[in-house]
């Protein structure tokens, strides 16, 4: 499928407001026709003006700043070169000028093409002698600049479609980061342990699935989609929201579904956008011969024109750092041995955290190190003054089923080894792992 058709298509998933915005792929690619016909009329080809592009001295550029630009090409000379005179005459003052003068600064002489056509074969001889008198000396050199003025209005219509392109982009990511900073205000009160009827541990549940669906780890707005889909598939299987009690909680969630969807259209549109850019420059050189692809999106990105690869990205941020972070995943507070909540915790001199009960059975194990970063001495160091007191309120608060359970494995596993010491019988590991299973332990 050809690229216009493609993009006609997939505007249809853009919203309706949004498709003004789009870039005309069609609209620019009729100008291309026009740039090719005004230097085909004078005599130019494409493959010619693309072999002379190569050398250093004639150059393709544009001038002035956006919206209004111009491109050029320009012939780098020195003027005491015998045949400059010659060449000049034959390009200006001829019977049927090519060239019409418009002015001269900086050691430039400013020219357009005149509406006369040009022989093909005159005009090739012409630019092949100025290739052949071009200087890299700078000494008395001067640029003889010739102004493309169908190839202008082609940049400008560009210019201004991605200006267009680029607000409405800015728009909507702003009003994008209000509604995560108003949704950010009520999850922060929907998710308080402090409240009657919490939902903290269903929006906890809810925000470890989004996480592990992943849904803006891919460029690729068809994967992103299968992925949101995955992530609402789970969300049914297991019932969750049928478990939020608060008509809030079931507000906030319709809300945060519809900021990942509105996430996934803005990838979709800046990826439209993108790629008719990059197409439609690549056409342009194709056509024309000249190289404008690398000198355009150079302009366009000084003047912040240009498409932010990141956006995605850095909104994505924004609902994991402002929305998943507000209620705290278990996984974060984990003692790295027993990978349950770290409960009674005692901060190593290390600075990492080990629940009271795996730092009690590293010292029996004569174990003097972290087991994590080998610091010396921090295990058998540690003593009850190390506990961390602030962080085990923020644990009763924040999971208080973790502990619990916490308490109840340690409770158990208190009790057989005082059954092991009154009786002196030893129980082999595969005996205290069945016993664990049997009773649900997450420890051993």
């Amino acid at each position: 499928m050809k690229f216009a058709k493609q993009l006609e298509t997939e505007a249809e998933n853009i919203p309706l407001e949004w498709r003004p915005y789009l870039i005309q792929y069609k609209a620019l690619k009729k100008m291309i026709t026009k740039v090719t016909q005004e230097i085909e009329s004078r005599g130019l080809s494409a493959s010619l003006l693309h072999e002379c592009l190569y050398d250093n001295n004639i150059k393709y550029h544009f001038t002035g700043e956006p919206p209004h630009v111009k491109p050029n090409i320009e012939f780098i000379y020195d003027q005491k070169e015998p045949k400059v005179q010659e060449i000049m005459s034959r390009l200006i003052t001829a019977e049927n000028p090519k060239l019409k003068y418009k002015e001269s600064h900086d050691n430039k002489d400013i020219f357009s093409f005149t509406k006369e056509k040009s022989s093909q074969s005159e005009m090739i001889d012409i630019v092949k002698e100025l290739f052949h008198i071009t200087s890299e000396s700078d000494s008395d050199n001067k640029s003889i600049v010739i102004e493309l003025e169908k190839d202008s209005e082609f940049f400008n219509l560009l210019i201004k479609e991605l200006t267009n392109a680029i607000r409405l982009q800015d728009e909507t990511a702003e009003k994008f980061k209000n509604d995560i900073s108003a949704l950010e205000s009520k999850m922060i009160k929907l998710g308080s342990p402090s409240q009657k009827k919490t939902d903290m541990y269903s929006w906890r549940k809810i925000f470890s699935i989004y996480m592990d669906a992943c849904i803006f780890q891919t460029s690729s707005v068809e994967k992103s989609k299968k992925q949101m889909q995955w992530f609402l598939n789970q969300l049914d299987q297991c019932n969750q929201l049928k478990r939020l009690k608060n008509k809030e909680s079931k507000c906030a969630f319709e809300q945060f579904i519809a900021l990942n969807t509105e996430l996934i259209t803005i990838n979709h549109y800046q990826l439209l956008n993108q790629t008719a850019m990059r197409k439609i420059l690549k056409k342009h050189d194709k056509h024309s011969g000249l190289s404008a692809s690398d000198a355009f999106n150079q302009l366009v990105a000084v003047d912040q024109l240009s498409f932010n690869p990141k956006l995605t990205r850095i909104m994505y941020a924004a609902i994991t750092e402002k929305l998943t972070s507000i209620i705290p995943q278990p996984d974060d507070y984990s003692c790295p041995v027993c990978m349950c909540v770290a409960w009674r915790p005692i901060r190593l001199s290390c600075n990492h955290v080990f629940c009271v009960r795996c730092l009690i059975k590293a010292q029996r194990q004569k174990m003097d190190s972290c087991p994590l970063c080998r610091h010396p001495s921090a295990v058998s160091e540690a003593t009850a003054y190390d506990l961390d007191e602030s962080l085990q309120n923020f644990l009763k608060l924040y999971f208080p089923k973790e502990i619990q359970d916490k308490k109840r494995d340690n409770e158990r596993e208190q009790a057989i080894e005082d059954v092991q010491a009154m009786t002196g019988k030893r129980y082999t590991k595969e005996q205290l792992l069945r016993m664990n299973n049997n009773s649900g332990c997450c420890i051993m």
